[in-house]
């Protein structure tokens, strides 16, 4: 009996910590354009997303200041606001 209970019990830690690791990972794509700030941020028409680190993010954030751009990436939030974990991205011409 007290096998049973500790096999149900460590099936049931390793659910919940499979389901922490791909519930974000599940998150949607989704493209914004918008001009690359000083502050590492996107701005788009009424809405201000702050680039998550990544090795891309990084390069956009540094690299294209004052640029118009086109990103795919996943939407976070956190208590500062909305954050985009940019995935790809490529300059549009206005």
């Amino acid at each position: 009996m007290e096998k049973l209970r500790r096999l149900i019990t460590n099936f049931v830690m390793i659910s919940i910590v499979v389901w922490m690791f791909t519930l974000p990972a599940l998150a949607d794509k989704v493209t914004i354009i918008g001009e690359v700030n000083d502050n590492q941020e996107i701005v788009t028409e009424g809405q201000i997303y702050r680039v998550g680190d990544s090795a891309v993010g990084d390069e956009l954030a540094l690299n294209y200041i004052s640029q118009r751009v086109k990103v795919v990436g996943r939407i976070a939030e956190d208590e500062e606001g909305k954050i985009i974990i940019v995935e790809s991205f490529e300059v549009v011409e206005e």
